[in-house]
């Protein structure tokens, strides 16, 4: 269940919004303080996020959900559900910042279209985003797991199971 393989239409979508959320810093990759790999890059990695969200509303059974663009954390990712986290890179686990609400629950994923692959028409899918588990922000904020004054990494084997992720 905590599995969803994006259609050609969600993936369009996901293009869509991460081309959407890039497009105020086209020319400009200093503006976003986080990220300086230039605007190909950052809208390949937003694209690759907006398909997290996603990918993880489609497994709570939200069939209507479309992310948002640069709400800037004034909402969460999933209305009133969850915050997602998407990694690249398994071995850092999932991030939480000092922006970040502690109330809030963060949900990791990771894999979905971050690889290039070949796929065939008609079945058209997009390999499968995985949910890897879930904190509220609060439980992330142990010594255990500071990484620099701003952000705590939270180690994958540390997640709640999705099991019990009530959303």
């Amino acid at each position: 269940m905590w599995s969803y393989s994006l259609t050609a239409k969600e993936e369009a979508l996901a293009v869509k919004i991460g081309y959407e959320r890039q497009l105020p810093y086209f020319g400009d990759p200093t503006r976003n303080v986080n990220y300086s790999e230039g605007d190909l890059w950052e809208t390949w990695q937003h694209g690759v996020a907006a398909g997290s969200e996603i990918a993880l509303a489609r497994m709570l059974g939200d069939v209507d959900f479309i992310p948002s663009v640069n709400t800037f954390k004034s909402e969460q990712d999933i209305d009133k559900v969850a915050e997602v986290r998407y990694t690249f890179n398994e071995k850092r686990g999932l991030r939480f910042t000092k922006r970040d609400a502690n109330t809030s629950k963060y949900v990791l994923l990771t894999q979905g279209i971050a690889e290039k692959v070949r796929r065939q028409s008609p079945d058209f899918v997009s390999p499968p985003y995985i949910a890897l588990g879930w904190l509220y922000g609060w439980e992330c904020k142990y010594n255990d797991y500071v990484y620099s004054t701003s952000t705590w990494y939270v180690p994958i084997d540390h997640l709640h199971d999705m099991d019990i992720f009530n959303g």
